[in-house]
């Protein structure tokens, strides 16, 4: 995924990616983003951590889909490689959630 715009209250994220592994949300799903920052020198890797509710599915063609989200909850969070948690939670995750 890329992050295209965000705000207070919104994030429009472009939906990149094979739709088999990854499948497109549907409007009304509440997701959670967690957006990586750039890298400062002077404070390690951070990101926005977000909750919302997806508002709008827009199909561009040959760009893939975008994914509006009314944001209910925003964090900044220190970002440790998050990626590999998931991974390692994954099979669990997919065990209850069946």
């Amino acid at each position: 995924m890329c992050t295209e715009n965000i705000s207070r209250s919104g994030l429009l994220v472009a939906w990149h990616g094979d739709a088999a592994s990854v499948p497109l949300p549907s409007i009304g799903q509440i997701l959670t983003v967690e957006v990586e920052l750039p890298a400062n020198h002077g404070f390690g890797k951070k990101c926005i951590h977000c909750q919302g509710v997806v508002s709008r599915i827009s199909e561009n063609g040959s760009d893939g889909p975008r994914i509006a989200l009314s944001v209910n909850y925003m964090d900044f969070r220190s970002f440790h490689d998050r990626i590999r948690a998931v991974e390692v939670m994954m099979p669990e995750a997919t065990s209850w959630m069946a």
